[in-house]
């Protein structure tokens, strides 16, 4: 058997293979594939950023607005708190509610220890 020759490449007009005009195509179709898709992942990254910050800027709004709420909650706590540990109020609750009343004269004593006396009892 004897070697048969290998064809020749069709030529164009110009003298160039057709082969490698294909091959060029090819790449060219894949770069181009490759570049769009690059470009649609960096925009679904953005979008996604984007998307991420609008919420968290949303939870923010909520946080603040809760602050608010709290914070005017906590003013009106302060001020009931205020009123009701009133010296006024106290005395008028032991006199009405409880039956106190002022202790008379005799009634009240005053009583007093010595340093001395009290430290060597504790000791």
């Amino acid at each position: 058997m004897s070697p048969q020759p290998a064809p020749e490449p069709r030529y164009q007009p110009a003298g160039k293979p057709l082969q490698q005009k294909k091959h060029r195509r090819v790449g060219l179709k894949r770069k181009l594939f490759l570049l769009l898709l690059g470009c649609f992942l960096l925009g679904l990254v953005i979008i996604a950023q984007y998307s991420s910050m609008v919420a968290l800027n949303y939870r923010l709004s909520q946080a603040e607005t809760r602050l608010k709420e709290l914070d005017a909650e906590y003013r009106q706590l302060e001020q009931e708190a205020a009123q009701l540990s009133s010296l006024s109020r106290i005395e008028l609750i032991a006199r009405t509610e409880l039956g106190m009343r002022e202790p008379e004269s005799g009634q009240l004593m005053v009583l007093t220890a010595s340093r001395e006396r009290a430290s060597s009892m504790g000791e």
